[in-house]
């Protein structure tokens, strides 16, 4: 975790008398009990402002019990504040609200068979830098488009869009095997039914050819971005390219504009190859989507090929 020199900002004294009057002395039930103050918990500033918790610590003049949070905006920074004041309610016009309150996507309720801090620790997984396409904004992006059209995801196709890309190295044929290998010790619980053809859902995801129940679901979130609006679909390729960028000088010794080139000349063979496919979206559910992911894949052009660095 990259973090400025002077990314912890200097906890003042509330004005508060009575709050700074308080003594603690460092035993943990002086501790916040709230189970939402865990890492990686998305919480909601009431003026608006999105942030998550990085837990929680003493202030070491006085021990007094602190949050640590970091603003979405800029994760290099980490802020501190009192417990007691994070968590404190404040007057508005619209009455008393958290100061911060807990920002649990509705999007995620289908995976309220885990704890919470086991689902942010597989987003967690995603946050990589390196991760430029294959983050969490897309594993967040299926789960929300799938709530947003009514798809009611089982407990395997949840830990499948969970975990797809749990692991994911670029180059690496064996990303898919041990995304699904993760699952077991993600949902160690679950039945073994539910496990198996989770973990089976993620394979699929290789090759995008449904071979158990619930997975054509699954894949048809996976592509749901190649659907995209013709600009967003371009950032996405400049997100491959920069995931893929380091391999793909390393492997072909090109740089600058001939290395764009040759990317974008196997983006376009891995995208034409999807477009022979008689249908790229299997579930009426994304039937709408199959129109604007052929007119992506048709700008962009190219014929079957090496879809090696260049792929969704």
């Amino acid at each position: 975790m990259a973090i400025r020199n002077a990314g912890c900002r200097t906890m003042t004294q509330p004005p508060d008398q009575a709050r700074a009057a308080q003594v603690f002395h460092g035993d943990p039930s002086e501790l916040p009990a709230d189970p939402d103050l865990v890492y990686g918990m998305p919480y909601r500033h009431y003026k608006g402002g999105a942030y998550s918790a990085v837990g929680i610590g003493r202030f070491e003049a006085d021990l007094a019990p602190v949050v640590v949070y970091r603003a979405m905006r800029d994760p290099s920074l980490l802020w501190v504040r009192r417990a007691d004041v994070f968590s404190e309610p404040v007057a508005t016009p619209q009455g008393e609200v958290p100061r911060f309150a807990p920002d649990w996507p509705a999007a995620l309720a289908c995976l309220d068979f885990l704890p919470r801090q086991a689902v942010l620790d597989v987003l967690a997984l995603h946050d990589s830098p390196y991760r430029r396409y294959h983050d969490r904004r897309h594993i967040l992006e299926m789960f929300e488009a799938a709530h947003a059209r009514g798809v009611a995801l089982d407990r395997a196709q949840a830990l499948a869009v969970l975990c797809h890309d749990a692991v994911y190295v670029p180059g690496c044929e064996h990303n898919e095997a041990a995304s699904a290998a993760m699952i077991e010790s993600v949902a160690p619980a679950e039945a073994r039914a539910v496990l198996e053809r989770a973990a089976r859902i993620v394979l699929d995801t290789r090759d995008h050819r449904p071979s158990c129940a619930g997975a054509d679901t699954v894949l048809d979130l996976d592509l749901l971005r190649l659907a995209a609006p013709p600009d967003l679909f371009d950032a996405h390729s400049l997100d491959v390219f920069a995931e893929n960028r380091a391999l793909l000088a390393a492997r072909t010794g090109l740089q600058g504009d001939a290395l764009w080139a040759e990317f974008m000349r196997r983006r376009a063979a891995f995208l034409g190859h999807l477009a022979q496919r008689p249908r790229l979206f299997l579930t009426a559910a994304f039937a709408d989507c199959e129109a604007p992911a052929r007119a992506n894949l048709a700008r962009i052009g190219g014929s079957a090929g090496t879809a090696e660095a260049a792929g969704g």
